[in-house]
């Protein structure tokens, strides 16, 4: 076990499945990308582009996981947590594209992903020194601030996507599915709330897990919002106000998670 203010070092296994997911994830979302009409018949014409924006992103994460990797090693503590986000991050994507049956070629990637990344991000959470990283973030500005925008955005998502869930029921089996909102209203959405409460009560795991979870919803929202401007300017967008609002809420998460991480900067100071 870790003492009590070290940041735990990697085991050998954490390494490796890290290193695994991004081979994978370099095979999957560079085809995705750079193989021209890949999803041409798979994927709906409407979600076109943010497949392809989602790829992009998930491509970024493979160097910055890597960056993040060596940085743990060394005893980094935010480079600890953004690893674990980022993996919890791709872990999410292709539940998506897995749930959302993309038969592919590279379906049996998009599985082998997703389960590898449940096994990772487990094994990564259980080995987090909570209590030193929550220290890191002891004098967290905007401490409560923070803690209801986390709350805000749960009940955001059950606000926006309950509805068109339960719309559904009445009409029985549909083709195609809403994964990412299955998902979101059975963990993100509970996980973003309690995650904010626990954070205004100050408990080690509310600050540590408010991390996790704003960079993986900036990495989220950052595909969609380039997909939405890219329609935009193709004039194909036609939720320009639910794009803007969108954007304000996007903004506001980059601005949490610098805030949340100049407090472990301020603590290295020190």
């Amino acid at each position: 076990m870790p003492a009590q203010n070290e940041i735990a070092h990697p085991y050998r296994m954490e390494i490796w499945s890290t290193a695994l997911i991004g081979l994978l994830v370099l095979v999957a979302a560079g085809t995705g990308v750079f193989v021209p009409g890949f999803y041409r018949g798979i994927v709906d014409p409407r979600y076109a582009t943010g497949t392809i924006t989602a790829d992009c992103v998930s491509l970024l994460c493979v160097p910055i996981l890597a960056i993040c990797v060596f940085a743990t090693r060394r005893g980094n503590p935010t480079a600890s947590l953004v690893w674990v986000s980022l993996v919890a991050y791709l872990t999410y994507a292709y539940a998506t594209y897995a749930f959302d049956r993309l038969y592919t070629v590279l379906f049996p990637v998009y599985m082998l992903i997703f389960g590898l990344g449940c096994f990772a991000t487990v094994m990564q959470l259980t080995r987090l020194n909570v209590t030193a990283l929550a220290d890191y973030a002891a004098t967290l500005p905007l401490r409560r601030v923070t803690a209801g925008f986390l709350i805000f955005t749960g009940l955001i998502l059950y606000v926006i996507e309950l509805p068109i869930i339960l719309s559904r029921i009445p009409n029985g089996i549909q083709a195609g599915g809403t994964p990412f909102m299955v998902l979101d209203m059975s963990l993100v959405a509970p996980l973003a709330i309690l995650t904010g409460i626990w954070l205004w009560q100050r408990r080690p795991w509310g600050t540590v897990i408010s991390g996790i979870f704003l960079v993986k919803a900036i990495a989220l929202m950052t595909g969609f919002l380039i997909a939405d401007y890219y329609d935009w300017y193709l004039g194909k967008l036609t939720t320009q106000g639910a794009t803007l609002a969108f954007t304000a809420i996007c903004l506001l998460a980059y601005f949490f998670t610098w805030n949340y991480f100049s407090a472990f900067k301020n603590k290295v100071k020190k």
